[in-house]
């Protein structure tokens, strides 16, 4: 059994730490609240129920998308001049294309919603590392369908054993087309997952030889996906809801010799036996220890992760309970190690400030801005995190996008620069639609360029309003004694949006400075103050 935090160890400090790295902070109230526990107690409660709490799925789900309206305009399409065909099927791309991305930018925005609600923080924030570790990209998947099926799967899985998720991740639709698995036959085997899975996923790079990734690669032939359309076999949805199919006259039914063992094996062999391997249970604990700590664990603690790992039987929750009640997971010399990411860095800002997430398009832009856009990692390794996180360009943004939030956008004045018809089309306030074919033969399309200017207007006009940020409401954050007192509402601050970090003489200066020689502090001069530590380099990384 790893050591564990006593209680007379356990302090609020603790308990800050606990709830922005096991989840995506909070407020001076629910660190109380988690204080008052004990650290067990405190990691129990975060961790919620064994089952995700129930939640409305994204609306587009419920769309039916308009796959006879495409057949009947196909038949149409293919009767035309070849010039007019070519017109009116890339039409019908750029609609596919549109309705997409549009439901890519609810799939964010319902994600981060889901993020920023406490009671599912902590379950969220591993179903964040699972979607990093897993990389799967909507680049190549092309289907919002089956990235939401595959967070759904993370979230459901997440805290029961690896073994099983993993499984489910081999079979999963997303990954079978992103890593070309659903193209894997016996007569041609396909190595990309069977390596990803090797090197990423669950042993990590020189665990494993050539010849292990080749037959496993003959192991998996079969396991492809289905569908009601043959477009979807490419990734494109219209229509279908593709899933997992086992086709055996696909499999390769020979012997196969994988980590020195031989049998007729199949993807769940491959998937046993590699989880067998010695470094299967140090590269997932390296893993998961790294991504909330901040930094990779030394060769003893490395140990005392393995030994829990393997007396949990590799159960992710109560292995995820002992890592974060292990006094290590505090250790003050290495509690600035950690940058928060920017998804972490946008939920637990406005969670900080009791402020609403910015609507869904402008939430996606400024997570992908600085650097993460959801269900699009920049390649199959996922996001490198760390210290990556932050370079010239990223923390200009992130000081820039802190002044919308806390100071609000002012309607258009800081969301000139954006592009707003191109938010509206992803907002859904543009109706895109399929092209038609008049009697004539004349394609009329309906993208957002043959939008008549006043209906333009209008979602341009709606779309800003939906983006605007109202400024943060500093009365929630203040007491009438802290605004009498500078140093005390500083004090206050600190303990909201620094717990347990020691404060930088720069950043006292400069918040002093905000402050200004004034009393009672206006909610101005509030904002100013409080800008100076959101803007501060601390705080990226607390």
């Amino acid at each position: 059994m790893m050591a564990t935090l006593s209680r007379s160890d356990w302090d609020r400090t603790k308990a800050g730490m606990l709830l922005q790295r096991a989840g995506f902070g909070g407020t001076p109230e629910e660190v109380d609240a988690l204080a008052a526990l004990s650290p067990a107690e405190a990691a129990d409660y975060l961790l919620g129920p064994s089952k995700p709490l129930p939640t409305e799925p994204p609306a587009f789900l419920q769309e039916v998308m308009p796959k006879e309206a495409i057949k009947s305009r196909r038949s149409m399409i293919n009767s035309l001049p070849m010039e007019a065909q070519r017109v009116a099927k890339k039409e019908v791309r750029q609609y596919l294309d549109a309705t997409q991305n549009r439901q890519m930018t609810e799939l964010r925005g319902w994600w981060l919603k889901q993020m920023a609600d406490p009671a599912r923080a902590a379950r969220e924030k591993l179903t964040l590392f699972l979607h990093g570790h897993f990389a799967t990209s909507f680049q190549k998947v092309r289907s919002p369908y089956l990235l939401y099926t595959q967070n759904s799967l993370f979230r459901e899985k997440a805290y029961g054993p690896w073994s099983s998720l993993v499984l489910e991740v081999a079979q999963d639709p997303a990954m079978l087309i992103y890593l070309d698995g659903s193209k894997n036959r016996a007569e041609a085997p396909n190595e990309n997952f069977a390596r990803e899975l090797f090197e990423l996923f669950l042993l990590g790079e020189g665990n494993y030889t050539e010849t292990d990734i080749l037959e496993s690669a003959r192991a998996f032939t079969g396991w492809t996906i289905g569908g009601k359309n043959k477009e979807v076999g490419v990734g494109l949805d219209v229509g279908g809801r593709p899933s997992f199919i086992n086709k055996t006259k696909l499999h390769d039914q020979g012997t196969k010799t994988i980590f020195n063992e031989t049998g007729n094996f199949d993807g769940a062999d491959v998937v046993r036996l590699a989880l067998a391997q010695k470094s299967a249970p140090r590269w997932i604990t390296q893993r998961l220890w790294r991504f909330y700590a901040g930094w990779s664990p030394p060769e003893p603690l490395q140990e005392e992760l393995v030994r829990e790992w393997q007396s949990v039987k590799g159960e992710i929750k109560p292995f995820l309970l002992a890592m974060w009640t292990n006094p290590n997971f505090y250790d003050p010399v290495r509690a600035a190690d950690r940058v928060k990411s920017p998804s972490e860095w946008l939920v637990g800002l406005c969670r900080q400030v009791g402020g609403p997430l910015p609507t869904p398009a402008l939430s996606a832009f400024i997570c992908a801005q600085l650097g993460q856009n959801l269900f699009e990692p920049p390649n199959v390794k996922g996001w490198d995190g760390g210290i990556a996180w932050i370079n010239t360009a990223s923390l200009t943004r992130r000081y820039e996008y802190g002044s919308w939030i806390v100071n609000g956008t002012h309607g258009v004045q800081r969301l000139a620069g954006l592009n707003m018809i191109k938010m509206a089309g992803e907002s859904g306030l543009l109706k895109i639609g399929l092209p038609d074919i008049s009697p004539e033969g004349v394609v009329i399309a309906q993208g957002v360029k043959d939008i008549d200017v006043e209906a333009r207007r209008v979602a341009t006009d709606r779309m800003r309003q939906l983006a605007t940020c109202p400024p943060a409401p500093v009365d929630k954050m203040t007491t009438t004694e802290q605004r009498q007192d500078p140093e005390k509402l500083f004090a206050g601050l600190a303990i909201r949006f620094l717990p347990g970090e020691t404060i930088p003489s720069d950043l006292r200066q400069r918040f002093q400075q905000a402050a200004g020689d004034k009393v009672p502090l206006t909610d101005v001069a509030i904002r100013k103050m409080l800008l100076s530590i959101v803007q501060s380099a601390v705080y990226q990384v607390t």
